[in-house]
């Protein structure tokens, strides 16, 4: 055990193979981490189009800096990237990735659990009727 400041930690090297995931924690586990990586995607496109444009850029987790003199134009840049990253199919290319990856094996493509997997992921929500160019112009968008 290591102990510091106001933190332990305790390191074991006893691993039980037997144990089996917890899949609904799994299942449940998804849909947050994927709306994550999407935040993430729109840090990075953020971060790379403020550097073209010659702007220092900080982020931690969701919160994005720049200088004070530079507020408006990494306003306009994070609003742009994002309308850029949401305007792809992103849950339409999800789909297809995952029955490519998990429903294309001719050995299990007869079995239930392929049939069922393969009408969730086929079961992809239609778009709405929001116009996201919308977000270049609205009031509130990041803080």
């Amino acid at each position: 055990m290591i102990k510091g400041g106001l933190q332990s930690l305790t390191i074991s090297s006893s691993v039980d193979t037997s144990q089996k995931p917890n899949t609904l924690k799994q299942k449940n586990g998804f849909p947050p981490n994927f709306i994550h990586s999407l935040d993430s995607s729109h840090m990075i496109l953020t971060a790379l189009h403020c550097y073209r444009k010659g702007l220092t850029f900080v982020s931690v987790h969701d919160c994005f800096w720049t200088h004070a003199a530079d507020v408006a134009v990494m306003n306009q840049v994070c609003r742009e990237q994002f309308v850029r990253l949401h305007s792809q199919p992103i849950l339409q290319n999800l789909s297809r990735f995952l029955i490519k990856r998990f429903c294309s094996d001719p050995r299990t493509s007869k079995s239930m659990w392929v049939s069922r997997l393969m009408d969730t992921l086929l079961s992809v929500p239609k778009a709405g009727t929001f116009n996201l160019e919308q977000v270049k112009r609205s009031t509130y968008f990041f803080s």
